[in-house]
């Protein structure tokens, strides 16, 4: 049972929830609902101990985490919690090695974990995604990976906070399906925060939240008269939208377009014209292409083929303002007004115009100006959804594109964004609204087209339910095909299933150790032909193709042109061929300069081979078995191994942020590619600091998402349990050292 007793929560000092009590019990659904802002998902923080209450109680099955940091560390493993926004709980880039790290820190055997994991996947209606990268799923697929990470644990209650705002109409019914399963036939005790009808109907009981007080009721009473049902945030029915007469001129035009992610086609061949004074629905299946074909009618991605144009223009950065579906996504300033202003700041108004336009956009979205000085990082999953959208209409652009608009919203919210959407298509902008809630849409739409199979289409079919049923059906739940599991490594493209990611990681490290000691001894021409015969195999059992490697030598381009030039020119005049004053080209330097460039192609080949074999678990654990005789001198390997997983999750982290910025930036009219120099850098330099404060953050957020899944101390400190090599890789490691150890040994001799 867990029991809140009088709890209360206060931020700054000003008090979220006050003085709370209701209990839950095992086999029990709870629903707990409310307006946004109320203290839902604080509330739903303090029950499983992501956060210690100031006042009052909470106790689970007998424990208080306020007692002890061991008592905190068992309400963890009692209660499993999935958060808001699923990027703050993913912790790993291989969705095998996120399900797996809650158990690996109860100290299960890795047996054990693959079963767990495999079970939670196919729970989770991601069966085959194990070698998917966790940042190319769909926001929907990101989700349930989050709900996957959290049933491998097995814990005995759930707190789920929007558990399926971004999932398809197919899998949010297959989801429901499975919390009932949960709680009523395995006995898991379920809290929902949730604004979702459905959801709501499937609880044994509501709670009503408004800070100070849980009003417990059957469910039904919840369902009942506007008022009621606004003060539970639940959805309300705003009428519908006066449309005129036919479409006006093409605002955005798509002609042809095709466009690829990961060697998989997302998109072939769409055509898409939106019109001034239109609203048009975008269905369609969880990773199926809508925020892809977001991004390219908006200008912030290019096609591969096709056109797209916006009023007449090729599209650029700024032309059309869009609202990614993840609210968080766009934002990189320390307060609202900041974030909203950056638009018209960009667009060259002075600041007493820049004011009014915030709090004009501000008011349109239905926020009070005293949030502008307030964090965009700290409002609620509602709030940030507004002032996301506030920070796009304040582009005053000709067409928008709100991806998933009403997500994580109450009544009040939904029944807003409505109108302010058709505000918007009554000035004659042209809107896309791309939704999976179709029966809140549709009645206020011009056109609903859904997008399947990377083709679109017009919807034609009768009902809501059919139309829903039949756009999220095959697709949502399919396997990936083996060309779309492409995860990222720790510096570049994850390949599954090659050769060389069958060989153990230790193998791999302990050879390409020997073979950076013969690399840097070569000298004659057939030592020079070994290893890059090496190389060749090395590459071709990694599965890299020309256009693989040269992308991967790109970041050291730079390096080696220092190296040749370094080399080849000589400032103290011992140089062959004169240039200007003391400087002088110097062919024997010159020659070394190539022999190093070479050694460190041949190094930086054999690296990126690892890498797109060896994901960054893999490589982490391998360091620490690898050193694990060290241990017994006293030498904290087994933190080592953590620092070192920590470290490479960062490297693509780093870029992620930066690409999210930038992202967020270029869409609200930034330009990095034009201007003088004193202009770049300034443009750039507005990229900097919100970056590092980004990284912090997700630094934070990273640790609290590895505590949550009862990451800590005893976990760092815990080494692997010996594992033997097998037969294939011990065979590899004789074969690759012994002939390697010949080459360099005939080189030193010689």
């Amino acid at each position: 049972m867990i029991d809140l007793h009088g709890v209360s929560i206060a931020y700054d000092g000003t008090a979220v929830i006050n003085g709370m009590s209701f209990n839950i019990a095992p086999g029990e659904i709870v629903a707990l609902v409310g307006e946004n802002g109320c203290g839902k998902s604080t509330l739903g923080r303090a029950i499983c101990a992501a956060q210690l209450v100031d006042g009052g109680a909470v106790v689970v099955d007998g424990h208080d985490p306020s007692a002890s940091e061991l008592e905190r560390l068992r309400v963890r493993e009692l209660v499993g919690y999935v958060r808001q926004d699923p990027l703050d709980q993913i912790v790993s880039s291989l969705v095998f090695d996120e399900v797996a790290f809650g158990p690996r820190n109860l100290g299960i055997d890795e047996d054990e974990v693959a079963r767990r994991v495999d079970e939670a996947l196919e729970l989770s209606l991601l069966h085959g995604f194990d070698q998917r990268v966790t940042t190319e799923l769909s926001g929907g697929e990101q989700q349930r990976l989050a709900l996957a990470g959290v049933l491998a644990m097995r814990p005995r209650y759930l707190v789920l906070d929007e558990p399926t705002s971004q999932l398809d109409p197919r899998s949010r019914e297959l989801m429901r399906g499975l919390f009932t399963a949960l709680s009523h036939e395995r006995g898991l005790g379920l809290v929902l925060i949730t604004h979702d009808d459905d959801e709501i109907a499937l609880a044994d009981r509501v709670i009503v939240c408004d800070g100070s007080v849980a009003r417990g009721s059957a469910c039904g009473e919840a369902h009942s008269g506007a008022e009621t049902r606004i003060e539970a945030g639940l959805r309300v029915d705003v009428g519908r939208r006066v449309t005129g007469g036919a479409a006006r001129e093409t605002v955005v035009s798509l002609d042809g377009v095709v466009s690829s992610r990961g060697g998989r086609t997302v998109l072939d061949g769409v055509d898409l014209d939106l019109h001034a004074g239109e609203l048009v629905i975008l269905a369609g299946a969880s990773g199926a292409g809508k925020s892809t074909l977001s991004s390219l009618a908006a200008g912030l991605l290019e096609p591969d083929a096709g056109t797209v144009r916006v009023c007449g223009h090729a599209a650029t950065p700024g032309m059309v303002g869009v609202a990614f579906q993840q609210p968080e996504a766009q934002f990189f300033h320390d307060t609202v007004f900041d974030e909203v202003a950056f638009a018209p700041r960009n667009a060259g108004f002075d600041e007493g115009e820049v004011r009014v336009l915030v709090e004009r956009s501000i008011g349109a979205v239905g926020l009070p100006v005293e949030v502008l000085e307030r964090s965009p990082f700290e409002l609620s999953g509602g709030q940030a959804r507004r002032v996301a959208i506030a920070s796009v209409i304040a582009l005053d652009a000709p067409a928008y594109i709100f991806d998933e608009p009403s997500a994580a919203l109450d009544a009040e919210g939904r029944s807003f964004i409505n109108r302010l959407a058709c505000e918007l298509v009554n000035e004659g902008r042209a809107v896309l609204v791309v939704t999976h809630d179709l029966p809140e849409w549709e009645r206020l739409a011009d056109r609903v087209l859904v997008l399947e199979g990377g083709v679109l289409r017009p919807d034609h079919l009768e009902g809501t339910q059919a139309r829903a049923a039949h756009a999220d059906e095959p697709s949502a739940l399919k396997r990936p095909s083996a060309r779309s599991q492409a995860p990222m490594g720790p510096f570049g493209g994850y390949v599954a299933g090659t050769l060389l990611a069958h060989v153990d990681a230790r193998v791999k490290i302990a050879v390409l150790l020997v073979a950076t000691l013969g690399v840097f001894t070569a000298a004659d021409a057939w030592e020079w032909c070994f290893w890059f015969a090496a190389l060749a195999v090395t590459v071709f059992s990694a599965r890299m193709g020309a256009r693989d490697v040269l992308r991967g030598m790109r970041p050291v381009a730079i390096i080696l042109m220092f190296t040749l030039v370094a080399n080849l020119v000589s400032c103290d005049g011992h140089g062959a061929v004169p240039l200007a004053g003391p400087a002088r080209l110097d062919p024997a330097g010159g020659m070394r300069g190539v022999t190093a460039v070479v050694r460190i192609l041949i190094l930086v080949g054999f690296s990126l081979a690892v890498s797109s074999s060896t994901t960054a678990t893999q490589i982490s654990d391998a360091v620490v078995r690898l050193l694990r005789p060290l241990a017994h001198f006293g030498m904290p390997v087994a933190a080592l191994g953590t620092v070192l997983s920590l470290a490479l999750r960062f490297i693509p982290l780093v870029s992620e942020e930066l690409g999210r910025i930038r992202l967020a930036q270029r869409a609200r009219g930034a330009r990095f590619d034009e201007g003088g120099l004193v202009e770049r850098i300034r443009i750039w330099g507005s990229v900097l600091t919100p970056l590092v404060v980004g990284l912090f953050r997700r630094a934070d957020r990273l640790a609290e998402a590895m505590s949550a899944r009862c990451y800590d101390a005893s976990s760092e400190g815990r080494l692997p349990v010996p594992r033997p090599l097998g037969r294939r890789d011990r065979a590899l490691l004789v074969v690759s050292l012994t002939s390697m150890a010949a080459v360099i040994a005939v080189s030193l001799i010689g």
